[in-house]
């Protein structure tokens, strides 16, 4: 099958990665080509080369004060390259409102994998748009699809992310220490982990871009103590290398997360995961591979930790299994299929 697969370009899809989209559409291509199927992955410049990337633009104007302009440009310039190209299908994973739009008149059907809670411009493309014949949606998660819903003429189908069980192996051998790792910015709560961590008296450990320094400076190095530790902003292997340390890997989000990939890396190196009941975290843990919250405070979170320490890595890796990165590229082409 021949696939044009949209990203959101304004990060690099390459390691280290910037957040959990990035590393998804990543894995998601490098899954359709060991299945054999031919990709072009439109995306920005400075992207992975491995994954046929044809990108418009790298850094230019990304700070740009008029850069919606240019990234409407960008996206133009996208679309009108997909038509030049005889693609069976559009795997679009932008979060940008034209390929929805455009998508309502293309001449191949458009699959869009929805990524974010409706937001104004997206939510209404597709408010607009989704009764379009040609139009198909895909979503991680439940929790997720239930916020979508409203806006959703069209039937839509879930289909989990996934992560890859090599190069997430079982690597956990001790429980020294707590560990985090995401985008540092106030919505995913690194300061509620540090506060839960040092409830329970455990250093921790913390990778991450620094997407908010503001947010660093005033929330987290204050509360940082001797015992905790920023590693910066890690690749895989590096990520890897400190999970296998890790007695448990802390959730603490403050908004309702569509999915949270580090939940499943983690819990494929075998290491247990504790987090507040927010977002899909429900659905990605079992009793054998995590333990919820039962409120969205420290003293309970920190509760869970302790709950989740004592959890077996082999049990937490075979959990994590059920969400291969092979079986839902599997199904995403069981689903072009269907919509062809």
């Amino acid at each position: 099958m021949k696939i044009a697969v949209v990203a959101k370009t304004r990060l690099p899809i390459t390691e280290p990665f910037r957040g959990g989209l990035e590393a998804f559409t990543h894995a998601l291509c490098t899954a359709y080509i060991r299945l054999g199927h031919q990709i072009t992955l439109y995306a920005h410049a400075d992207s992975d080369p491995a994954l046929n990337v044809k990108g418009f633009y790298g850094d230019t104007y990304r700070e740009n004060k008029l850069f919606e302009l240019y990234e409407t440009d960008e996206y133009l310039s996208i679309l009108a390259d997909i038509e030049q190209n005889d693609f069976d299908v559009v795997h679009n994973n932008s979060t940008h409102e034209l390929p929805i739009l455009w998508g309502t008149k293309a001449l191949m059907p458009v699959v869009t994998t929805i990524h974010t809670p409706p937001t104004s411009k997206l939510k209404a493309a597709i408010t607009i748009c989704s009764g379009s014949e040609n139009l198909h949606f895909a979503l991680p998660s439940t929790s997720l699809e239930a916020t979508w819903q409203p806006y959703l003429t069209n039937d839509s189908i879930i289909i989990p992310n996934g992560v890859d069980p090599d190069t997430w192996p079982l690597v956990r051998k001790s429980r020294d220490y707590l560990f985090w790792f995401g985008r540092i910015v106030h919505a995913k709560g690194l300061d509620i982990v540090l506060d839960a961590a040092h409830e329970l008296s455990m250093p921790l450990r913390f990778a991450g871009p620094l997407d908010d320094k503001t947010y660093f400076d005033e929330q987290i190095r204050p509360r940082m103590t001797e015992t905790d530790t920023y590693l910066g902003h890690l690749n895989q292997a590096e990520l890897r290398l400190h999970l296998s340390d890790a007695a448990a890997m802390v959730n603490a989000v403050r908004w309702e997360e569509p999915f949270g990939l580090t939940t499943l890396e983690a819990m494929s190196s075998g290491v247990p995961v504790a987090g507040f009941d927010r977002g899909a975290f429900r659905e990605l843990v079992d009793a054998e591979s995590g333990v919820v919250a039962e409120q969205k405070n420290v003293k309970s979170l920190a509760k869970a930790i302790a709950a989740a320490i004592p959890l077996g890595s082999d049990n937490v890796r075979r959990h994590a299994e059920k969400f291969s990165l092979t079986t839902m590229a599997e199904r995403y082409i069981t689903y072009f299929e269907k919509v062809l």
